[in-house]
């Protein structure tokens, strides 16, 4: 039963801001108890805002694109929280409807006529530090530009290989379509259980690596001087001291959306294929 929502809306638009302000308004008079995120509520005057850390929902609406998505996946205290995105971004891989239809999707939902699609989602935990999950994925580069890491990659406490370059990312079936595919990795089925290792611009040609997420993958930073910047689905970002390792698992929590229609295990890749004709 859905009887608190949550709305989450980019800031720096103001056509997400008067969609937010209309399904606040919308749900209000369908005597929902709406929960807006505590910047949304300052900025757009609205009562009983929220920090995201205490966004106890039944549903959460966000209004804006992927970037929206993944600060909310991250941000909210109950990881598996459905999340239903309208799309006010220009890719909108994890967005759902667009602001017209959104208000029918919400109901739609409270009726039980949508269907819930989970993602996989990883854990990047540094030595000694709580683990930190991404829906994405985990980019390890140099703290200094212009300087090469030395990375030694492992899988499972077997050392795989060892390699001079700019950084690498390790990715979810959701993040192959973002900054690895960028890099050059593959896209990958959102169905299929495996991690992307992609490398950025390593000194000797390395294909990227498809590994299941059975597996656990460690990277260590080998140069005894310099240090690493470890960046998670581009929102959070640690400092890596020289001779730090990470280790990257598959999360025990899943991110969850809110579906319309039928489920497509290559949703990203459809979303991908217009946007490629279209710069052609």
């Amino acid at each position: 039963m859905v009887t608190k929502v949550g709305l989450v809306s980019r800031l720096d638009g103001d056509d997400a801001l008067k969609v937010a302000l209309k399904l606040y308004k919308a749900m209000i008079k369908r005597e929902l108890k709406v929960l807006p995120e505590e910047q949304l509520s300052q900025v757009a005057r609205l009562p009983r805002g929220l920090p995201f850390s205490k966004m106890d929902a039944d549903l959460i609406v966000t209004v804006g694109g992927d970037g929206t998505v993944l600060k909310t996946c991250m941000s909210i205290p109950k990881p598996e929280t459905p999340i239903l995105a309208v799309n006010m971004g220009r890719r909108g891989y994890l967005t759902e409807v667009d602001p017209e239809n959104a208000m029918h999707a919400i109901e739609s939902y409270i009726k039980g006529t949508c269907k819930r699609e989970e993602r996989t989602k990883l854990s990047a935990t540094i030595e000694g530090e709580p683990a930190v999950d991404g829906l994405n994925e985990v980019v390890i580069t140099s703290g200094t530009p212009s300087k090469m890491l030395h990375f030694m990659v492992s899988i499972d406490r077997s050392q795989l290989l060892e390699f001079r370059g700019d950084g690498l990312i390790v990715s979810t079936p959701t993040g192959s379509t973002a900054y690895s595919l960028s890099a050059g990795g593959p896209i990958v089925d959102n169905s299929v259980e495996a991690f992307v290792v992609t490398f950025i611009c390593p000194l000797e040609h390395l294909t990227p690596l498809v590994v299941s997420t059975d597996n656990k993958i460690k990277v260590e930073l080998m140069a005894p001087k310099l240090k690493g910047t470890l960046v998670v689905d581009g929102r959070l970002q640690r400092e890596l001291q020289p001779k730090t390792s990470v280790t990257i698992a598959r999360s025990p929590h899943k991110a969850v959306f809110v579906r319309l229609g039928p489920i497509r295990s290559l949703r990203g890749l459809m979303r991908l294929r217009p946007m490629q004709l279209n710069t052609r």
